[in-house]
């Protein structure tokens, strides 16, 4: 008997035992699966997404705690948002479709009148017509004796009339050539004159009522100034027949009819030689000879200032 109760305590503690091992390995084997499965590449990507969409609401919720935190310490935030679109839909504007402002201070030192060539070449004119003067005219020599301002201002004292008896050709033709050829003169030292062409243009025809000025005052010096007939030669002092020989037409025709020339030589000089006989001709020499044929005192102006005379300030040839 008691040999059996020993036989049976050791079968069930055998048993016993063997029911613990068999409990353990399958809790080990659980937990061993548990394990691989939070080390395989999904389940650490998984991870990672969880971790970073949390971490994106965490930064919202500090976003919207900051702007709600603004929001109530700034009441104008939608003027200064507003603000803030209106200054960056300007900042992206194409700045290549916006005018270009012209800047007055650059233009004027751009464009100016050259004072100096301009009195020499008046002077240079001056003095070759006062030479031709004393070198062909009789009566110009033997007016140089006497005192000196007494006649002159005796000459200026006599101007008087429309008409000073000199020929018609001297007059209205040998006059206006010398008006246009003093506007050439300050065409040619002008620096916005000298660019406009031919046409309808206001800047055009300013420089010309410019040129016309310049004309006018030359002309005055050339007839009462102290280089003048009535110094050199004394014109007014003695009359030509019924006429003083001091009046006001060559005051009048010279820069007036003179500014005539200048402007007709403009129109010549565009529509006859630039627009038809340049585009059609390719005789430059026949070009040159018709420039200086039809310009004269164009030509003779570009002599003046020590260039060809059938030089042309906007064209190579």
């Amino acid at each position: 008997m008691k040999i059996s109760l020993l036989i049976l305590t050791i079968f069930l503690c055998f048993t016993y035992v063997n029911a613990q091992e068999s409990e353990a390995k399958v809790n080990n084997s659980n937990h061993n699966s548990s394990t691989n499965h939070k080390e395989s590449p999904s389940y650490n990507n998984a991870e990672a997404s969880k971790s970073l969409v949390g971490e994106m609401e965490k930064a919202n919720n500090i976003n919207v705690f900051v702007l709600e935190s603004k929001r109530k310490k700034s009441p104008f935030e939608f003027l200064e948002v507003k603000r803030f679109v209106k200054e960056k839909e300007i900042g992206e504007t194409d700045t290549r479709d916006e005018p270009k402002v012209e800047n007055p201070l650059q233009k004027s030192a751009e464009e100016k009148f050259h004072w100096k060539p301009a009195l020499i070449q008046s002077g240079v004119f001056l003095g070759i017509q006062h030479g031709y003067r004393v070198l062909a005219q009789k009566g110009t020599r033997e007016q140089l004796k006497g005192p000196f301002f007494r006649d002159w201002a005796q000459s200026v004292k006599n101007l008087r009339g429309w008409r000073d008896g000199n020929r018609f050709f001297i007059n209205y033709i040998g006059h206006p050539l010398q008006g246009g050829l003093t506007g050439r003169i300050f065409v040619n030292n002008s620096d916005r004159a000298k660019k406009q062409e031919f046409g309808k243009s206001k800047k055009y025809w300013e420089s010309r009522f410019q040129a016309m000025a310049w004309s006018a005052a030359w002309s005055a010096q050339f007839e009462l100034g102290l280089a003048s007939e009535a110094n050199i030669g004394n014109v007014g002092l003695q009359p030509r027949g019924r006429y003083s020989s001091m009046a006001y037409v060559d005051l009048v025709v010279t820069p007036v009819i003179g500014t005539g020339v200048l402007i007709g030589e403009d129109a010549i000089d565009k529509y006859v030689l630039k627009n038809w006989l340049e585009r059609k001709g390719k005789n430059k020499r026949l070009i040159k000879i018709l420039r200086v044929a039809l310009t004269p005192t164009t030509s003779i102006g570009n002599l003046l200032r020590g260039k060809v005379p059938w030089r042309r300030d906007s064209r190579l040839l």
